[in-house]
């Protein structure tokens, strides 16, 4: 597969990221009874759209983002489902619907990847033998599954292949193991004697027959359970990097822009295929849902802080005024994109 299919699989991802939440925007935007102009995929030129409801629908040639234009959004407007006219707290619900919309996609992608790709639990069953081995001589398959080494009983759980992974590491390396496999439901007795291998990086060697145990993944019911835990760590990560960034300007020649950003994802995708595919939506689509509510002018967090304020002096803030931060602030965003893209740019001319 060429590296030009795995930009285009990148660019298409991160466009579904975006369209998921602006579709949160949306939906619950049409669920509080706010008018919608325009729901759009992507940005830029128009290539296809239709009307249907007084809505304007739309696929536009960079699909990178999209957007929901509601009537009265950035102005005044005397329509009864303009949204300057709704209450703040449907204001409020529908602004942050976007990153909510971000949160359920990353808690369904985390589920997916934890019940298909992450080991829950190590099991006594050997998952790869490495070619021109001991294990590989003596005839030991991927799937064999270990019930006993040197005749001391190996249960079927991660005890077990801790209890085998030990005493295969204890036993004389001049002498054979009796590894005692059940495979097709047969059982079977093999010997292995452990050959010196010596780690390239240390020089040291050590002995060893070529294993490695595998495991299961979570079962759905534990995926679900685990995904909210799983989604916590990852956000107490991010924030963590992220006060670094503010505060010790740790990190911050890793920051990417959306040319840096594509290059990695299409990278990632193209070693590691649809696993890369489910973790990368997973964790583009938190930090997307994390990033838009920092209270931040021209973000989804800097349009709640006005509604929360709006809601405690019983009056909205100047629309003029609201108006000008928003516009600073999407300024020096673009400016701050485009300085990241500059150097996302150097960086691959420079390998």
């Amino acid at each position: 597969m060429s590296k030009l299919l795995y930009i285009l699989i990148a660019i298409v991802m991160l466009g579904f990221i975006v369209t998921v939440h602006e579709f949160g925007h949306y939906l619950v935007g049409r669920l509080c009874g706010i008018g919608i102009v325009e729901f759009s995929v992507g940005f830029g030129p128009k290539l296809f759209g239709f009307r249907r409801k007084d809505i304007d629908y739309s696929l536009r040639l960079i699909p990178l983002g999209g957007y929901c234009a509601f009537v009265g959004e950035d102005g005044e407007n005397p329509a009864p489902n303009a949204m300057n006219n709704q209450p703040v707290w449907k204001r409020f619900l529908t602004v942050a619907a976007g990153p909510a919309m971000n949160f359920v996609l990353a808690f369904a992608f985390c589920t997916i990847l934890l019940s298909n790709f992450i080991i829950a639990e190590y099991l006594p069953r050997i998952d790869l033998v490495y070619p021109d081995t001991p294990a590989a001589a003596c005839g030991i398959e991927t799937g064999d599954v270990v019930t006993a080494v040197n005749g001391t009983p190996v249960s079927f759980d991660e005890v077990g292949m801790e209890s085998a992974r030990q005493i295969i590491q204890s036993c004389d390396p001049l002498q054979p193991i009796e590894l005692s496999i059940e495979r097709d439901g047969q059982a079977r007795t093999l010997q292995v004697t452990p050959a010196a291998v010596t780690d390239e990086a240390s020089g040291q060697a050590s002995y060893q027959i070529g294993i490695a145990f595998g495991g299961r993944t979570y079962r759905f019911g534990e995926a679900l359970g685990r995904s909210c835990g799983y989604m916590v760590e990852f956000t107490g990560e991010m924030l963590k990097a992220l006060r670094d960034l503010v505060f010790h300007g740790s990190g911050v020649n890793d920051m990417m822009g959306p040319v840096g950003i594509i290059s990695f994802v299409s990278d990632q995708i193209s070693s590691e295929k649809l696993y890369a595919v489910v973790n990368l939506i997973f964790f583009l689509s938190l930090n997307v849902g994390i990033m838009n509510l920092l209270p931040l002018p021209a973000l989804d967090g800097g349009r709640l802080v006005f509604l929360i304020v709006e809601g405690i002096r019983r009056k909205p803030v100047p629309p003029e005024k609201e108006g000008l931060i928003h516009a600073v602030g999407m300024c020096l965003l673009m400016m701050l994109i485009l300085f990241i893209t500059y150097k996302d740019v150097l960086r691959l001319i420079a390998g």
